[in-house]
């Protein structure tokens, strides 16, 4: 695999400017224009003697850095602006035009981590995004209220139900985070066993339909009816993992979980696919 270009110090201080709020980025962009306008105004005088020579010369690499940077480093945070208000105006649009759990599962991974920070964010929440496609260690945002972090992961899954691996490594990544809770949100559904290895920790599991209220209670505009959502929650039945037929529900009649409510393919014996 092919490594990954570095960033300059300029495009990642350009991502940085990128990534916060541009009611940040213009006032640094002042800021710095004003402080690095001051050093390039300092007066330069020849040094006395030789002890005076290596201040000398520092005075002048930082007065002639000044000089050019006065103008760049202002205008990467004006561009960072720019961008942050395009990208707070698509995360905007992403989630006011959802309509229903199908439009949301039409839309790209990248859209689909977009939606959920803004979701969050609505509610309340400082979001940091993680980029997605990285090494992040499973979290693709950061959540903040109230003094407490929040780690989440997005998978925009409509096929397969999510089992308690992934489940159990984002619980463990929380611990090494130190974080206080942690969120996995799917646009599908999860197994008994992973509903059940959730339930008591610090872990929110969203499944399509608890998405589908999340979006649907912080839209400026309500695309998403109370009725849509009640009949989304009350028919959507999970996709066998195994064949992709529909599931039913199944009482377990032994082993650990005996007598608890699971779903198992419509096609069983034929097929013993669960979730």
């Amino acid at each position: 695999m092919a490594k990954r270009k570095k960033d300059s110090p300029l495009e990642a201080l350009l991502d940085f400017a990128a990534s916060i709020s541009w009611k940040v980025s213009i006032p640094l962009a002042v800021i710095s224009y004003i402080g690095f306008h001051y050093v390039a105004g300092l007066p330069l005088t020849p040094p006395k003697d030789l002890n005076a020579l290596s201040d000398s010369i520092y005075r002048t690499f930082f007065v002639n850095f000044s000089k050019v940077f006065q103008y760049i480093i202002p205008l990467v945070f004006i561009a960072g602006a720019g961008v942050s208000i395009l990208k707070s105006k698509r995360r905007s649009k992403l989630l006011d035009h959802q309509s229903s759990l199908e439009s949301i599962r039409a839309m790209s991974w990248q859209e689909f981590e977009l939606l959920v920070g803004e979701a969050f964010k609505r509610k309340g929440f400082e979001v940091k995004e993680n980029g997605g496609g990285g090494a992040d260690g499973g979290i693709d945002l950061i959540l903040n209220k109230n003094g407490k972090k929040s780690i989440v992961q997005c998978k925009r899954w409509k096929t397969f139900s999510i089992g308690v691996p992934l489940i159990r490594e984002l619980y463990g990544v929380m611990s090494a985070e130190r974080a206080n809770d942690c969120i996995f949100v799917s646009s599908g559904n999860y197994t008994a066993e992973a509903r059940l290895f959730a339930e008591d920790k610090p872990i929110w599991l969203i499944d399509g339909s608890e998405l589908l209220d999340l979006v649907s209670s912080v839209q400026a505009q309500p695309h998403i009816s109370q009725a849509s959502t009640i009949k989304q929650s009350s028919s959507e039945n999970p996709k066998c993992p195994l064949c992709g037929s529909d599931m039913v529900k199944r009482i377990a009649k032994k082993g650990a979980n005996a007598g608890s409510e699971f779903f198992g393919c419509s096609k069983f014996p034929k097929c013993r696919g669960s979730a």
